[in-house]
């Protein structure tokens, strides 16, 4: 992997609450990347992910965090996004771009929401402002999965739900082997994230996001599906675009999806 990137993996303490982070890239600007809710950690993928998101590391620092490592019921997607402004404070940082994806579209938006003036500009892909039916029962029953230990299904199941027809077409043994292959370590963690997105719900407050903003949606969403993202569209004040032919896993299908954004956060 190439060295330009500089990719590490980090860990820091925010309120006594350990949380990994990988950072990334040469740039004067500082980027913020808010992964969604994933059977795997990003911990020790610093590497990986600095080659999926490289188009950014030239113009931005870039910064993606995971959510704390300890984890109680109850805990919300607004703690999420407070513990990453506190990340920010402690790093001395005043000003991002923000990249929210799925979960980490929702973190995203209580981020701007709450903490305006570190917000520079937002790009929130295949997210909501509140659970959709199709969210309530994709995520609903991942949860009855998880808490039946049926990582096999649970898996399968999501890598299903989130590629896009034609995907699943060209690749199925491989959706497959990798569902039979892949481990989940913690269940327990895996469902009070889950369910931090049942229980989300800023669709009153949306009016409140004034940053510049671009909201993408996947036509072909099975996870949250499409209307979550054209709510969002339809009540705050912001660039948008729907891929047809892609679904909640667009961001790592649609070959534009990365220049796409570069050429929003570049628009001045």
């Amino acid at each position: 992997m190439p060295d330009m990137y500089s990719a590490k993996n980090l860990k820091m303490s925010v309120n006594h609450h350990q949380i990994s982070y990988i950072q990334f890239g040469k740039g004067s600007k500082v980027l913020v990347l808010i992964p969604g809710l994933s059977t795997q950690r990003i911990e020790g993928k610093a590497y990986s992910m600095s080659w999926l998101y490289r188009e950014f590391a030239k113009d931005y620092k870039v910064l993606m965090f995971d959510r704390r490592d300890d984890v109680n019921p109850g805990y919300s997607i607004r703690q999420m996004a407070e513990e990453i402004a506190q990340a920010l404070d402690q790093l001395k940082i005043k000003s991002v771009d923000v990249i929210g994806v799925s979960q980490g579209g929702m973190i995203a938006q209580c981020l701007e929401i709450t903490h305006p003036e570190l917000v520079h500009k937002m790009v929130i892909a295949v997210t909501m402002s509140r659970p959709t039916k199709t969210c309530k029962q994709t995520i609903g029953n991942w949860i009855s999965l998880a808490k039946n230990g049926d990582t096999h299904t649970l898996v399968k199941d999501s890598l299903f739900k989130s590629y896009s027809r034609q995907y699943i077409k060209h690749h199925k043994c491989m959706l497959n082997l990798l569902s039979y292959f892949s481990r989940v370590k913690d269940l327990n963690r895996f469902i009070i994230l889950a369910q931090s997105i049942l229980e989300f719900n800023i669709s009153d407050q949306l009016t409140m996001i004034k940053c510049p903003t671009l909201v993408i949606g996947g036509r072909q969403d099975k996870v949250l599906g499409i209307e979550g993202t054209l709510q969002i569209i339809d009540q705050i004040h912001a660039q948008s675009y729907i891929y047809d032919n892609y679904g909640h896993a667009l961001y790592l299908e649609a070959k534009d999806f990365n220049h796409r954004i570069r050429r929003f956060l570049n628009e001045r």
